[in-house]
């Protein structure tokens, strides 16, 4: 049976037209999207999406 651990990186858009673009550049790589959080002000919205992927031992 294999021990798996997981890695995760959080990445900044700046721009909602920008989300789908980064998702899926990063699902190439084998990471899948864990949370989306958007914060700011109506005139500045930043949006984070944290990934994940499993590591193998």
């Amino acid at each position: 049976m294999k021990d798996f651990d997981f890695e995760y990186v959080c990445v900044q858009v700046n721009h909602h037209k920008n989300i789908a673009r980064t998702i899926a550049e990063y699902q190439k790589d084998g990471w899948r999207l864990h949370t989306y959080q958007a914060t700011g002000d109506p005139n500045w919205i930043n949006h984070y999406l944290l990934f994940q992927r499993e590591i193998s031992w």
